[in-house]
Parts: structure tokens; sequence; C-alpha cells
């Protein structure tokens, strides 16, 4: 199993700042996220209007990753959901959506 991280890139100073935004654990070995599989499940990350500008998604591990991701991360405070349930909701009808 593997993570997965959309983080915001601040790189406007140095050191550059990685932002955690949503994290997609348990993802089974061999899957991939993908930027089409968030948007179908209804997320959409952008900044100043454009989506995805500034936005990175990656696999993330303590190791590789940038540390300050990886800090970030290990501290919480930004949503998380797993593989499955990501897949399920990017599979849901769209009856009923919307409408409240």
């Amino acid at each position: 199993m593997s993570t997965w991280c959309v983080y915001h890139l601040i790189h406007v100073r140095t050191p550059h700042q990685h932002l955690p935004r949503l994290l997609v654990t348990d993802v089974p070995e061999g899957a991939e996220v993908t930027e089409e599989l968030l948007e179908r499940a209804g997320y959409l990350f952008s900044e100043f209007n454009v989506t995805w500008a500034n936005h990175v998604l990656t696999e993330v591990d303590p190791q590789g990753s940038p540390s300050d991701l990886v800090a970030r991360i290990r501290e919480g405070g930004f949503e998380s959901i797993t593989y499955a349930d990501l897949v399920e909701r990017a599979n849901e009808p769209l009856g009923g959506i919307g409408n409240g």
C-alpha cells in the first residue's frame, strides 16, 4: 500500500513550502491516483481560479519526499481519504448532488 498527497507548492521564497491539501491512503500496489480520479470524486485544487496551479499530486514516502511535507503530513490538520472511498466517491451517481 502507498500514500499519495496533493500539496500546494509555495515557491516564491526559499525554502519552498509544501502544504498538504489532501492525503490519499491505502492505495493498492499498482494503483495510481490521478487528477482525473480526484476531480471525478469532487476535488478541485486551484490558485487564482486556475485549476491545479501550484498544486502537485505525488506519491509520498518518509525518506524521499520533502522533509517539510513529511512533517506536515505527520502533524495532520487537513483532509484524508482512503483510496477505496475515493474510488467509490468518483463512481457515485450525480442525481441529487447540488440540489441542496
